[in-house]
């Protein structure tokens, strides 16, 4: 990638508070002379300085009055990254995780704390200011966060400025995008948009794509439950789930008996598996009418898709940016659910698998594994593609894909806050470390830190 220009920050209370004293090899990378005064910005917060060159100083070192070093609320000696963007010099990035904030100190963020951890740690390397922060800790006032970072495995509680850029990891309710319009309105780039639209939405924005329509099995929005007869008369079996909803949650599986024109439908409430029958559709949408509540819901065609030792299985394909803008994949690994589950997901229980153990398991021919490797990456770049078309940049995405008996593929559902476990259930833990890092070589970018793209 294109050089990470980095410097290590020095106190001198020697020198007066609107003066900024760099190197000469600074100078020269970020185009300042001698006198000149700039805007240096630590994420939103920004003091005007006057340029000092001081050509007996060590390579990369820049130095600062103890009062603006407080006042950006920057470390003594902190190494960070350094760039000129029309004309103002801004230090960082500063990159703030969003999150959901718990009372346990040592895991304050839930089951993410490990995860954000290894983000820190990362970003450090980067000469990055990351952070994590909940919503409701943010002074728009000061353009300050009370933010958190982990330090030899302790999470301790530290003021930053609002950053450049956000990754958001946390429940986008009403509230909370109220805060993130506000963080967009003093200029902070979000790696990810608000929401990728509902399961509905992304349906009908992919249909539209004549080249992936043939991945798309059929689905309709519930508006009466005529639909769902309709659907079953013609498929047998189909999938009801809610159109927003995440980890498998609310999801039913409903098969029609052919002989005896009943109705079998299956469910999961805490991960744990439940069953029913009922006699005839009105019986049918009776019941199901207690699990499905008020929610809006999608009736999808049930594919035949492949089962491992018995168990469903779909594919997760992981697709990130990095520091050049451009989508890649970052990895795949088969879901597999555990026994008698209808979904796949890891957090209800399910494991992993390596693609191609899997594949080798079940195809035979070479030639019809290939096509279904050729096809798994077709359909993964094409979709964030085809969304980036109608929503805003998307810089990470899970996406589900199924594979049937025949080989043939096929979209199951996108995630724009995907896990990374199952790449440690498959061995593949060097996969995982390159997922971290990716969000935050994308945020390099996004905060306009790389010049490539």
């Amino acid at each position: 990638m294109s050089r990470l220009f980095t410097v290590m920050t020095a106190k001198d209370s020697r020198l007066s508070s609107d003066t900024i004293q760099i190197s000469n090899e600074a100078s020269k990378v970020l185009g300042l002379k001698e006198g000149y005064k700039v805007a240096f910005f630590a994420g939103k917060l920004f003091i005007q300085l006057n340029v000092m060159i001081n050509s007996n100083q060590s390579e990369r070192d820049i130095e600062l009055n103890s009062k603006v070093i407080r006042q950006l609320h920057l470390s003594d000696s902190g190494r960070y990254g350094i760039t000129n963007i029309n004309g103002n010099i801004h230090i960082g990035p500063v990159i703030g995780i969003m999150a959901n904030y718990t009372n346990d100190k040592n895991r304050p963020f839930g089951s993410q704390s490990n995860f954000f951890s290894e983000l820190i740690t990362f970003g450090r390397t980067l000469g990055e200011i990351c952070f994590v922060f909940s919503p409701d800790s943010i002074s728009f006032q000061n353009k300050t966060i009370l933010g958190h970072i982990n330090v030899n495995g302790v999470w301790k509680k530290r003021v930053f400025p609002i950053p450049d850029v956000v990754y958001s990891r946390n429940a986008g309710d009403g509230s909370k995008l109220k805060i993130r319009n506000k963080l967009e309105a003093l200029g902070c780039k979000f790696i990810n948009p608000p929401h990728i639209g509902s399961k509905w939405q992304t349906h009908k924005y992919l249909s539209r794509d004549l080249r992936l329509s043939k991945y798309l099995p059929d689905t309709r929005v519930i508006n009466n439950f005529q639909q769902v007869k309709q659907m079953l008369d013609e498929y047998g079996v189909v999938y009801l789930k809610p159109i927003s909803g995440s980890k498998g949650r609310n999801i039913i599986k409903v098969i029609k008996n052919k002989n005896t024109m009943s109705y079998e439908y299956y469910y999961q409430v805490n991960y744990q598996p439940h069953q029913g029958t009922a006699a005839s559709i009105n019986s049918l949408q009776q019941r199901l009418k207690k699990i499905m509540g008020n929610r809006s819901y999608i009736v999808q065609r049930g594919i035949n898709l492949l089962r491992v030792d018995g168990n469903i299985a779909d594919v997760r394909v992981l697709v990130q940016k990095d520091h050049t803008g451009q989508s890649s994949i970052t990895g795949k690994a088969f879901r597999i659910g555990k026994k008698s589950s209808i979904t796949s997901n890891i957090s209800g229980g399910g494991t992993g698998e390596r693609l191609k153990v899997v594949l080798n398991r079940y195809f035979s021919d070479h030639l019809v594994r290939e096509k279904i490797l050729q096809d798994i990456d077709y359909l993964a770049l094409k979709v964030i593609q085809v969304l980036e078309e109608n929503r805003l940049p998307i810089g990470e995405l899970g996406i589900d894909i199924g594979i049937d008996a025949k080989g043939k593929v096929w979209f199951i559902e996108a995630n724009p806050k995907p896990a990374r476990r199952v790449f440690n259930l498959i061995g593949e833990q060097s996969t995982r470390k390159v997922s971290i890092q990716k969000p935050l070589l994308y945020a390099y970018y996004l905060a306009g830190f790389s010049k490539e793209g």
